[in-house]
């Protein structure tokens, strides 16, 4: 984001699903920012095992990618297979969030931001409160804005190979700049 410290956060495994199904999870690092992920992505991918979920899984150990602990997900790596909470990756989110915001605007040196990647309709505002130094893109929009910039020759190339391997993902392109600085580009 400009001059601005930013980390390119995945919140859901929306993304992270569509992206591996495309075969171009590399996308992700293209940005060369910090990726991190949500704990209860992660937990979610074990638990509910796609075709994708290990190569996904492989792909966050094999470059690194930090995997952020929230209150909610370390309660359900405790309670194992009988974790029952409902909307637990929404309240892994938010809490995500606002820890972010606390920790991150602007009170301990220079100000960083989050770009938060995401499929699920709710990220988008809807269903949280969103910090003022959170920049808000779906999976669509971020390979529209790959293709601008030349990392990509198509962004619908992309998608198509996504669609072709059998997924079917948000036609949603949303591509929401941070309230605390809305003129600053994710990348």
């Amino acid at each position: 984001m400009s001059e601005k410290a930013c980390e390119l956060i995945i919140p859901d495994a929306g993304p992270l699903i569509t992206l591996a199904y495309a075969g171009r999870l590399d996308l992700l690092l293209a940005i060369q920012a910090k990726v991190v992920v949500i704990d209860m992505v992660k937990i979610e991918l074990t638990r509910h095992l796609t075709p994708t979920s290990q190569l996904i899984i492989d792909f966050i150990a094999d470059n690194a990618i930090e995997v952020i602990e929230t209150e909610i997900g370390k309660e359900a790596v405790r309670h194992g297979v009988d974790f029952k909470k409902r909307h637990a990756g929404e309240r892994a989110i938010q809490d995500f969030l606002f820890d972010f915001y606390d920790e991150n605007n602007g009170v301990h040196g220079e100000e960083k931001f989050a770009l938060l990647l995401f499929e699920d309709h709710k990220v988008s505002g809807t269903g949280f409160v969103l910090p003022e130094n959170v920049y808000v893109i779906s999976t669509r929009a971020f390979l529209t804005r790959l293709e601008l910039l030349k990392v990509i020759p198509s962004a619908q190339d992309v998608s198509n190979a996504a669609v072709s391997a059998g997924r079917n993902f948000s036609q949603r392109e949303v591509d929401q700049p941070a309230k605390a600085a809305p003129d600053i580009k994710p990348f």
